[in-house]
């Protein structure tokens, strides 16, 4: 039954194509006659299709999953009918009217009418998986893949095809420089595999904290310089290499490390901490209306504002102007929060990493002073990624297991954390200020909030202990100290990774030299 219904969709995208041919076609000089001749040929044209159809299984394939040889049936099933066709009219003498022109036309229309349909129903299908897979996604594990080559396709298809799959592409290592900048699939060519530590510092400084590294070739086809790069990279970022063997699977490679364990903390689970928090629905169904009046409002009158920080950051820091950083939104979903540029290059042009200091100019510290750096995230909230006041998005190293009920709302520009402490709260602190913000949330205390953002970007951050201490009873009351037992935890996982200097390859070791990152 379902085979049917397919072919009659086929059936009822060409006479759509035939109609549309036809109309282009005509001309105000045409005859009734010639006219009656091309209508003609038309339903010959549809006649002729139906076992051409059939013959090449087109109602039989399934459209989500449509590859190029799917493609290459249509383009043979239009064929076939347009022979058909030709050698049924030429038996006619009635047909001499009808132009190349509409034959033409025929074949276009046709041809693209049943490929788009089909390009439709896989790139809908490939959305449904993107939003599946983003359900998860602050649970997976990025990975790094080596290697452009067909293997590589089908590695990125399987991980867009499963929803439980808990690892995340950051991104494909190409040793063919003009691969740089280009997609695949829809992961990007970041570069080089001998480049692998810049660019895993480059995505760590985004949020993207890459820990394994997938070889889609084989180690020993990899150049010389592109092996000793990931060699440094296993030993001196303690980075984890598997290599695909013939089976397509994840084996043991002969340069894997010990495999990254990924742990919960067990002192307090995470569905304990605010799990009876619940923010008020009422008000959340049309919150969404409040921030796209507020984002667009506050998008018009910030413009001119807007326009002269991003020329002074194009002159201080230079291009790009805006910086973005993946952290986890509503959800969990993984967004790009965007803000203006306040540092330059990571590495100087001796290829030595510069330290914070040295990167920040003091254009920057003015921008991050006066918050100017944080307003292109009014595009955030417009598109829907973030609200106008919520819980700060935090990097995914920050966001505990323990406190992810924060995570049932979409982080916004500012919050309740922000006005009542903001940098000078312990991560917990935030946390338990949050959750309070979940389960208050109203329209009287988003205005409040945004009148005091106003008031803390001019004034600076001040510690309001009587709304930390009425958040944690909200939670429950924990003991006294329990705040501050958290804090080295959390501080455990907020280490930075250790980069090492640039990579000389005319040496034979590799330098052991190492910076703290962004």
């Amino acid at each position: 039954m379902h085979c049917v219904l397919l072919l009659a969709i086929d059936l009822l995208l060409l006479i759509i194509a035939n109609a549309i041919a036809v109309f282009l076609s005509i001309d105000s000089h045409l005859t009734a006659n010639a006219l009656h001749e091309i209508l003609l040929y038309c339903g010959l044209t549809l006649a002729t299709s139906i076992p051409a159809l059939l013959m090449t299984g087109l109602n039989r394939t399934l459209w989500r999953f449509t590859s190029l040889h799917d493609c290459l049936r249509v383009l043979i099933a239009v064929l076939m009918t347009m022979a058909a066709t030709a050698v049924s009219a030429g038996t006619f003498s009635s047909f001499h009217g009808v132009s190349q022109s509409l034959i033409g036309l025929q074949f276009l229309l046709m041809t693209g009418a049943l490929i788009g349909i089909r390009a439709l129903m896989r790139l809908r299908h490939a959305r449904r998986c993107q939003r599946r897979a983003s359900r998860t996604a602050y649970e997976r594990e990025n990975i790094l893949v080596v290697g452009v080559n067909a293997i590589t396709g089908f590695l990125l298809r399987c991980v867009a095809e499963t929803d439980e799959t808990r690892v995340a592409v950051a991104g494909v290592l190409s040793e063919n420089r003009r691969h740089r900048g280009r997609i695949l699939g829809s992961h990007p060519v970041l570069g080089r595999p001998d480049e692998i530590v810049q660019i895993m510092h480059e995505l760590d400084i985004h949020g993207v904290h890459v820990n394994r590294v997938v070889l889609a070739k084989p180690f020993d086809k990899l150049t010389a310089t592109a092996q000793l790069a990931l060699l440094r990279a296993k030993n001196e970022l303690s980075l984890r290499i598997d290599a695909l063997d013939d089976r397509l699977g994840f084996g043991d490679a002969a340069i894997a490390s010990k495999p990254l364990t990924l742990t919960m903390p067990d002192d307090v689970p995470w569905n304990v901490i605010g799990s009876n928090l619940e923010a008020r629905k009422s008000y959340l169904r049309w919150k969404r209306l409040f921030d796209i009046a507020a984002g667009a409002a506050v998008a018009i009158c910030v413009a001119p504002l807007m326009l002269l920080v991003g020329a002074l950051v194009f002159f201080d820091v230079g291009r790009p102007i805006i910086f973005w950083q993946q952290r986890p939104g509503a959800l969990g979903r993984p967004i790009k929060v965007l803000k203006f540029r306040t540092m330059r290059a990571a590495r100087g042009p001796d290829g030595a990493l510069l330290s914070d200091s040295q990167r920040l100019s003091s254009v920057g510290k003015f921008l991050r002073r006066m918050r100017l750096d944080e307003l292109p995230q009014v595009y955030n909230v417009v598109v829907g990624e973030m609200s106008m006041v919520g819980p700060r998005p935090l990097l995914p190293v920050d966001q505990s297991q323990q406190f992810r009920v924060r995570l049932n709302l979409k982080p916004g520009l500012t919050g309740w954390a922000q006005i009542n402490g903001g940098r000078h709260l312990s991560v917990d602190d935030k946390a338990a200020l949050d959750l309070w913000y979940a389960k208050n949330a109203s329209f009287r205390l988003d205005l409040r909030i945004l009148l005091s953002t106003a008031h803390t970007v001019l004034f600076g951050e001040r510690v309001d202990q009587h709304a930390v201490h009425e958040a944690w009873l909200a939670l429950g009351n924990p003991p006294q100290g329990a705040t501050a037992e958290r804090v080295p935890e959390f501080a455990a996982r907020k280490q930075p990774r250790r980069w090492p200097g640039p990579v000389n390859l005319q040496t034979e070791a590799p330098s052991t030299e190492s910076a703290r990152s962004h």
